[in-house]
């Protein structure tokens, strides 16, 4: 739905008067909002909102500002689910060769195809791989910023591991000092990039650091509100603790975890997860290429 019928959508649903929506206004003004002919003022929807109590979630939810990311956010989550559709396969290739092909993009455009070069070129050879040196020039891109957007942080929670462990710490204390009165997605996406260093710090017996994260992300949610996030964050600990002092109770809970991931058909992380365990435990990765970490919070945009 445009604005527009969602304005009419809501003012039939809750039976409302076009007269009654905003009283100041004559009623023939607020009908040619309605059909179009006339457009709506910040202050004019804020009384719409207050009078029909909705709240501003709500009435966006039927009429999103930003439908195009909308439609990415599900290709790529559908892709990734599906890796072997073709036909979702054709859809996520056109788009990013629309991004390839532009000189100039907005940050939100640049966050995309970087994503998706993170993301799918380990499975698409039509997607060039992101090399060292473009993740390098990002990190100092980023590092010479003095505000954050949100796309931003999708940017770092994606090619964190690409990163200088040095300028990764400076990079990440700057976002998360910058937060003041953080969005709710901003807020995840700063526990996202937390717990993908944490695994990092971990797949590299960098135990003192995966430590200092494990700290850093107990701060990101002292009400503990956030249960997914609360979960995965005991995982890690529940894995370093395994790492430095052999705590079978440690592993217990791991298996409890992975137990309780396959309850609920999440069949995909809890596979994911053992796979990770073996890695670590056993000591298989090659500690020396970052690149090849298998960060587990990266498919999303």
């Amino acid at each position: 739905m445009n604005i527009q019928e969602t304005l009419k959508y809501f003012r039939k649903k809750l039976q409302f008067r076009q007269k009654d929506v905003l009283q100041e206004m004559d009623s023939s003004v607020y009908s040619r909002i309605e059909s179009g002919h006339r457009e709506l003022k910040l202050t004019e929807l804020t009384t719409y909102l207050d009078t029909l109590s909705l709240l501003p979630e709500e009435f966006f939810s039927l009429s999103p500002l930003n439908a195009e990311q909308q439609a990415f956010n599900s290709l790529f989550f559908h892709c990734s689910k599906d890796i072997r559709n073709s036909k979702l396969k054709k859809s996520m290739l056109q788009y990013y060769k629309n991004l390839q092909n532009k000189s100039v993009k907005t940050l939100r455009e640049k966050s995309n195809y970087l994503v998706i070069r993170n993301y799918f070129a380990q499975f698409w050879k039509e997607i060039d791989k992101l090399t060292t040196e473009e993740a390098t020039e990002v990190c100092e891109q980023l590092l010479k910023k003095s505000y954050y957007q949100y796309y931003d942080y999708t940017i770092v929670m994606n090619l964190i591991r690409f990163f200088d462990k040095k300028k990764t710490d400076k990079l990440v204390h700057k976002m998360l000092l910058q937060q003041q009165n953080p969005t709710k997605q901003i807020r995840q996406r700063c526990t996202h990039i937390l717990l993908n260093l944490i695994t990092m710090r971990i797949y590299e017996k960098d135990f003192d650091g995966a430590k200092k994260y494990i700290y850093l992300a107990k701060k990101q949610d002292p009400t503990k509100i956030n249960l997914h996030f609360q979960i995965n964050l005991k995982y890690l600990e529940n894995l370093l603790t395994y790492q430095l002092t052999g705590n079978y109770d440690c592993m217990q809970r791991i298996q409890e975890y992975i137990h309780l991931l396959k309850d609920i058909g999440d069949y995909s992380l809890a596979e994911q997860i053992e796979a990770e365990i073996k890695l670590v435990v056993h000591n298989i990765l090659d500690h020396t290429n970052q690149s090849s970490f298998p960060v587990t919070v990266i498919t999303e945009t």
